[in-house]
């Protein structure tokens, strides 16, 4: 007999209520990849079709800033009285008299209180409203409050929640979207958010629902997320609030009583958004807005899955094997496994005892059936919701998921009474594996030694803040593995769900964050809500509750959040990446003990008291630098360029160590914000190995060269090495050695050599210190032929060379063997003044593992770098030209632009861009849409407003596979404009370009669908 568990709704708020259990009815479904969900047809009377998700990103009107709702708000809306208190953290609206002030928090859901002041020497004046912070006495202020939100306000008759708000004159903008990221830079504004003022978004969509949706159908809107507090309105009432801006939720739509169906301008409805980015939790940017991806779910039966209620559960039970000892990428697999799939279901409908109901799983290997288990006929009563599951499936000669050949199954959901489908999920991947920590050895994946090797990382890139493309993502993730980085640490927040869907397919191994810890119920939810998501990802190892100090609200919170972690997933341990340890704190509850910053001490202290407790670096190393500054200057407030005395002392402490699993490295890129130790004019910060721009700084070479191409000595076995290692693009190897040539690696020897100075005139001082990242035993440099002398060359140490004289020229080092027998070599020049322009594609591009085609799928976005290069064809480090970038034919545009600099003020959404060090970065996106007939009549009759900015096709308008984006870029050099183009190919072939193909090709794996 299959299990049914059932609750009443009335129950599931009880649950929720006491922190004991949560279901949730309104949270993502990101375990499906929406971007390929499917609908089974069926030829029924009653038109039961299955599932339909439909992509909701296209043309939302925008608005930065309040907007004045001339919302006449209750004498009793605000009981606290704070006239005379200055409260921090609020955000300003437009609203010009304290009546409209008070009017503008009491229709804000979120908005606990408002504050006016009206002295017009006073910077400040005018209305602030937000939630409850740090208070001040300041009589300027008149002020009221409330402990929470206040009732649903009733629609505002002229407010922008409402259906007849005239938002014609707002910005038309796709998402994902980051509403902050256009600002403009100030130093009044938080230097922990990169000095972007904080602001409140609006959005608002126009669509069409189909009349036959009417009555029979469960309507929402799905979104991945939006940044931080918001409020969504359909046709000007209140659907739902959420307070996290990282997890995924879900907006019901039809049953909101304003709610319209049809065709034509009568029956339009708009959804408004008020996404409050006013404050944020972090020290760090975080963006604002609907800067994740959106989409509208019909599913044709108010019998439904519940959003997130599928979980593939599995585990390992037979003997495991390599296909081939001698290649690890030739993968794992095991004799047997069994998996037990699970599935919440609801009745949001009003009639009793439905059904009979069956569920039926079918888990696919390469597009075929390998296993098939359904659940015994049930009923299912108005507002039960159950959990159904069948029969374990035992299944033999299981591929196994691994760092070198991810392999991936996926699992088919189906709901149906006789022959009519009610609901349908396609294609959730999830894959098998079997990862044991332990106290002394470490970790293990698939019964293999495995240290870590990672890094953590925000959510931003240059030009597009928070709101990241598929690709750069990939991008981000190749960049680490070409590195040597195995495993990724979300800090401090759960991540989109399409990074986690590219790091399973490139053998990534995350760790898992939320981002509030306490024993509140909406940190409680979110935390549930992120193990929910995310746990048929086989990437994710482990669930990690908070980050540093925010992990000091101690044990008896730590129990609560590990035991709606465990009710969810009770295959992965919890941890947290915590700062002590002792009686009372969280360490006590976790199963993995997480420090950050600490020394080899605290780790043998802890061993030596709690040996069988498994332990891990998941935060070290903030070493400092910037990229192509050679040396240091606080005056000038420069970081140098060559840091690897802090990553040689901090990275061995966990190297060294066979009980610690492993180490995550703060940062793997530069990222908006916290510019330690600076501030002003810093805007980001200096911690990583790539700037924010995606370019490669000195560090980036010191991993690859110790922990890809040297890994033995700190490796647990072969199987925790990157296989497949994508190339490192050096933005500083000039023509001279090869246009495009990636470093100087040769890849018979693995051995690699890279001079971290650049040997420029004025920079440096006559007699200067000279640093080279080698795994070579011996290493040799020479100025113009001369030779400086040999050094020996330690363990994921360095070359270094004092008081070398300069002279215009030529550096070269040599690696070499003990025997003298040289491996590799690297030589750089003194560079010259800006005499060319060149660019190149480092994304998509085939040698990045990025691909090399974009898709035109109305998402797709491509990395395009310009280089001013000498007469000598060296880039030309002390050019600071301006950068104009412009798509001259093509289905593309310019949406963001970088350079790397964190001085840089310019603005992050312009077409052109000073070079920094000679290197500039813009960010095209691809202005199509591509897609099937059936997607295409269906968004054009429900979202014609979509093709306003991104044109949606279907396929009888599809390109030829050699189309192209042509993308020019100009500057200004010796007087002269120069101009350079590049085309940037493009495909409608999403199975053979798209992201995720792109990324089961490089690895060799096959999808599973």
């Amino acid at each position: 007999m299959m299990p049914v568990f059932r609750w009443s709704r009335a129950t599931l708020v009880a649950l929720l209520t006491i922190h004991l259990l949560c279901i949730g009815l309104h949270c993502g479904q990101a375990v499906v990849d929406f971007r390929k969900a499917t609908s089974e047809a069926h030829d029924a009377d009653d038109v039961m079709n299955g599932r339909e998700v439909m992509i909701f990103d296209y043309a939302w009107r925008f608005h930065l800033g309040g907007v004045d709702s001339n919302y006449t708000c209750p004498a009793d809306a605000f009981p606290e009285n704070l006239t005379g208190i200055e409260i921090q953290g609020l955000y300003r609206t437009s609203a010009t008299t304290l009546e409209h002030c008070r009017g503008d928090c009491c229709a804000d859901v979120e908005c606990e209180v408002w504050q006016w002041a009206g002295e017009p020497e006073q910077h400040s004046k005018g209305c602030w409203i937000g939630k409850h912070g740090t208070q001040g006495k300041s009589p300027r202020w008149q002020s009221g409050g409330r402990n929470s939100s206040g009732p649903t306000p009733p629609p505002a008759g002229s407010g922008p929640t409402s259906r007849n708000y005239d938002d014609s004159s707002w910005e038309l903008v796709d998402a994902p979207h980051d509403g902050i990221i256009g600002g403009v830079f100030s130093e009044s504004a938080s230097g922990s958010h990169g000095y972007l003022p904080f602001n409140v978004t609006w959005y608002r969509k126009h669509f069409n629902l189909p009349a036959e949706w009417k009555g029979k159908s469960t309507i929402d809107v799905y979104f991945e997320g939006v940044f931080k507090d918001s409020a969504i309105y359909l046709n000007g009432m209140l659907v739902v609030s959420h307070g996290s801006g990282y997890t995924s939720f879900t907006a019901r739509l039809d049953n909101v009583s304003a709610i319209l169906y049809g065709d034509g301008k009568e029956n339009e409805n708009v959804l408004a958004i008020h996404a409050t980015a006013s404050g944020g939790t972090g020290w760090w940017y975080e963006g604002g807005g609907l800067y994740r991806s959106v989409y509208l779910r019909r599913t044709p039966s108010q019998v439904h899955f519940v959003p997130d209620g599928l979980y593939a559960m599995n585990n390992v039970t037979g003997a495991i094997s390599m296909h081939d000892k001698s290649n690890p990428a030739a993968g794992l697999m095991a004799t047997a496994a069994v998996v037990n799939p699970r599935v919440e279901v609801v009745n949001d409908g009003k009639a009793d005892s439905m059904g009979p109901f069956v569920v039926t799983f079918t888990v696919m290997q390469e597009g075929k059936a390998v296993g098939t288990t359904k659940t015994d006929p049930f009923q299912l009563n108005a507002g039960e919701v159950l959990i159904a599951a069948g029969p374990e499936m035992e299944l033999t000669n299981v591929e196994l998921w691994s760092s070198a050949r991810p392999y991936m199954y996926s699992i088919n959901t189906v709901m149906t009474v006789g022959e009519d489908v009610y609901d349908n999920v396609s294609q959730t991947f999830f894959g098998f594996r079997r990862a044991v920590w332990t106290g002394d050895d470490g970790f293990f994946l698939n019964e293999q030694p495995f240290k870590w090797r990672g890094f953590c990382d925000h959510n931003d890139f240059a030009g597009v803040g928070t709101a990241l493309s598929m690709r750069i993502n990939l991008f981000r993730a190749q960049s680490l593995r070409a590195i040597g980085g195995n495993s990724w640490r979300m800090s401090h927040n759960p991540p989109v769900p399409a990074l986690l869907d590219i790091l399973d397919m490139v053998g990534v191994l995350v760790w898992d964050e939320n981002r509030n810890f306490a024993n509140n119920t909406d940190d409680i939810i979110a935390q549930r809500d992120m193990v929910r998501r995310d746990r048929n990802h086989p990437s994710v190892m482990c669930w990690s509750f908070c980050n540093e100090g925010g992990c000091d609200k101690g044990a008896g919170t730590g129990a609560i959040f590990k035991h709606v972690s465990y009710e969810q997933d009770p295959m992965r341990p919890i941890t947290a990446n915590t700062q002590r340890y002792g009686p009372g704190d969280l360490s006590e509850v976790l199963d993995i003990q997480g420090f950050s910053h600490k020394p080899g001490s605290m780790f043998d202290g802890f061993h030596a008291k709690y040996p069988s407790i498994p332990t891990i670096g998941s935060e070290c190393c903030s070493c400092r630098t910037q990229r192509a500054e050679d040396y240091g200057d606080d005056s000038k407030k420069l970081h140098p360029n060559f840091n690897g005395d802090c990553l040689q002392s901090q990275t061995g402490v966990e190297m060294s160590r066979k009980f610690i699993s492993g180490i995550m490295v703060w940062t793997l890129f530069d990222y908006i914000g916290e510019p330690s130790p600076y501030n002003w004019p810093h805007v980001s910060s200096s911690f990583g190995s790539l700037d924010l721009a995606g370019f490669a700084k000195a560090g980036a070479f010191y991993y690859r060269t110790w922990w890809l191409h040297n890994s033995t000595n700190m490796s647990a076995s072969v199987h925790d090495r990157v296989h497949a290692a994508p190339a490192l693009i050096n933005p500083h190897q000039g023509r001279r050695i090869g246009h495009g040539h990636t470093d100087s690696l040769s890849a018979e020897s693995q051995f690699i050599v890279h001079i971290v100075e650049h040997w420029q005139k004025d920079v440096g001082g006559p007699s200067r210190s000279i640093h080279a990242y080698t795994n070579a035993p011996v290493a040799e440099m020479f100025v113009n032929g001369k030779s400086h002398g040999k050094v020996n060359v330690a363990w994921i140490s360095y070359a270094s060379w004092d008081k070398v004289n300069y002279e215009d020229g030529n550096v070269t080092v040599t690696g070499m063997s003990a025997a003298g027998a040289v491996l590799a070599s690297h030589t750089v020049m003194t560079p010259g003044a800006p005499a060319e322009l060149t660019l190149a594609l480092d994304a998509p591009n085939a040698a990045t593992g990025t691909g090399s085609k974009l898709v035109l799928d109305g998402h797709d976005t491509a990395l395009v770098r310009a280089t001013l290069l000498d007469y000598n064809g060296q880039v030309a480090l002390e050019s600071g030209n301006n950068i104009t970038f412009t798509v001259t034919s093509g289905p593309g545009k310019v949406i963001g632009v970088g350079n790397g600099d964190p001085q840089c003020h310019e603005s992050n959404t312009a077409s052109w861009r000073s070079t920094y060090h000679g290197l500039a970065r813009a960010v095209i996106k691809v202005t199509e849409h591509h897609t099937s007939e059936r997607e295409y009549q269906r968004l054009m009759q429900v979202d014609a407003e979509g093709n306003r900015l991104t044109k949606v096709h279907g396929p009888r308008f599809q390109d030829p596979e050699d189309g192209v984006i042509v993308v020019q870029a100009s500057t200004m050099i010796g007087g002269h404009v120069m101009s350079e183009t590049i085309n940037i190919p493009v495909s409608t072939d999403v199975d053979k370009h798209g992201v995720q193909a792109v990324a089961r090709m490089w690895m060799g794996v096959p999808p599973p669908m």
